[in-house]
Parts: C-alpha cells; sequence; structure tokens
C-alpha cells in the first residue's frame, strides 16, 4: 500500500470536513452550519466578517442552484475562492522577503 500523497491527503481532509459539518441526510450546508464552518474552520481568515449581511450575501453567491443551502460542489468553489485569496498574500509577503533580504545584501 503506498502512502498518500500531500495533495491527495489535502482533498480527503476538504471532503471529511465538508461532511463533519453537512447534514447526515442530504450531504450540504444550511447557513447555520456553514457559519460554524466558517467559525470554526477559518476563525482567523474571518474575524474580521462578522456582519451578517455580507455573509446572507455570500450565502446567496455560492448556492448556485437556489436550493437555500451549499451543497460540495458549491463548497469547494468558495474554498477555492479564499485559497486563490490567501494565494495572493502569500506571494506578495514572498515577494516582499525578497526585497528585503535584497537590499540587506547590499548593506
Amino acid at each position: 500500500m503506498t502512502t498518500p500523497t500531500k495533495t491527495e491527503v489535502a482533498m480527503q481532509n476538504l471532503m471529511d470536513v465538508f461532511h463533519e459539518y453537512a447534514k447526515k441526510d442530504k450531504h450540504t450546508l444550511n447557513k447555520l452550519q456553514m457559519k460554524q464552518f466558517m467559525e470554526t474552520e477559518l476563525g482567523q481568515l474571518c474575524k474580521n466578517k462578522k456582519n451578517v449581511e455580507s455573509f446572507d450575501k455570500m450565502m446567496k453567491d455560492l448556492d448556485f442552484d437556489g436550493d437555500g443551502e451549499v451543497n460540495f460542489e458549491e463548497f469547494v468553489s468558495f474554498v477555492a475562492g479564499v485559497m486563490f485569496s490567501c494565494n495572493e498574500i502569500y506571494v506578495k509577503r514572498k515577494e516582499q522577503q525578497a526585497k528585503e533580504e535584497a537590499c540587506q545584501l547590499k548593506k
């Protein structure tokens, strides 16, 4: 048996987290479950986003099929969007660190 790759482990973890918060019978997240997911799993990223109105808009934007709940496809789309934003910040920080290191080498 081979050891799963980092990507395979990440995928399994994402599925596990979704189903941990999802309704057992429907495999979807309602508004309360999505809010619990965000507060628990993304607390550091969402700590300044307590605005109910913006949460409602986000839920509406995520709900592609209009059923009032977030299915796995919609959930993955949300997580991907968060990851894109985090990656932009990561890249900018790495670029800034490289510039600072280059400046220190010149001194």
